[in-house]
């Protein structure tokens, strides 16, 4: 996920690694990334051709490195965010990232990245359901299932409205 997370925050245009670590940080919900896991996350990326680095100019006179995502870059990215494999669909963080560049996905692969999701989410409905029926009546067991339930359904609506626009959208 951090090496996804790293190269969406190249896609829109090039940054510098301490600005990464920032847009990483702020993706992730966190303070920036470490340092030991942004430079060798840009270095493999500069060897398998993904990334240029450069050096720049800095303001007071010190050299900067500058990345930047290649077309083979952009092509990974595109690969590994097309799909969202059922290991995956669980994981919010991945979902949503998907969803953030469902700009420059096709409908197809939308469709099934969001078909994913669905199919995770039903399920734990399911579990979710047979938990609060197991769990005692007027306890806090049952506040926080009905929570996390509230949350599920929730996300299945959203997700129900980002189906509607799409689609709105396609005949547009």
């Amino acid at each position: 996920m951090n090496d996804l997370v790293l190269l969406t925050a190249l896609f829109a245009g090039p940054a510098y690694g301490y600005a990464l670590k920032k847009t990483a940080g702020l993706i992730f919900g966190s303070g920036a990334m470490h340092n030991n896991v942004i430079y060798p996350s840009l270095k493999k990326f500069v060897e398998n051709g993904w990334v240029q680095q450069a050096t720049v100019p800095g303001q007071r006179g010190q050299e900067r490195k500058q990345y930047r995502i290649t077309p083979a870059g952009r092509k990974y990215l595109l690969q590994q965010i097309g799909t969202l494999p059922a290991h995956d669909a669980a994981d919010e963080g991945a979902f949503l990232l998907r969803v953030a560049l469902f700009d420059v996905l096709s409908q197809k692969k939308r469709a099934a990245i969001v078909a994913s999701r669905k199919a995770f989410l039903t399920a734990r409905v399911r579990e979710l359901a047979q938990l609060h029926e197991a769990a005692p009546r007027k306890s806090f067991a049952t506040v926080a299932l009905t929570r996390v339930q509230n949350r599920v359904k929730d996300e299945l609506r959203w997700i129900h409205q980002i189906e509607t626009e799409w689609q709105t959208k396609v005949g547009d």
